[in-house]
């Protein structure tokens, strides 16, 4: 009877083993896919108009101020 208990609870501690190694490998690869998109150091702006920070690749800049749409650029300067 002993041995039966004892080659279930290897099974039980194998299976578990085999679960959080699955587990790590999946976090692992969902860590390389993002890893490209957040290691980018990109300077941020804010937008005059609402306040929102976009990256400064995709801003709009007229005149050393920073828009985050071309509509919030025009309304910016009809305004002033």
């Amino acid at each position: 009877m002993s041995r039966i208990l004892f080659i279930l609870v290897l099974l039980v501690v194998g299976f578990l083993l085999l679960k959080s190694w699955q587990r790590k490998q999946r976090l692992d690869q969902h860590d390389q896919q993002t890893s490209g998109k957040t290691t980018n150091n990109t300077r941020m702006v804010r937008c005059l108009q609402c306040g929102l920070h976009v990256p400064e690749q995709e801003a709009i800049s007229q005149g050393g101020k920073h828009f985050c749409s071309l509509e919030h650029a025009t309304q910016h300067l009809t305004k002033n």
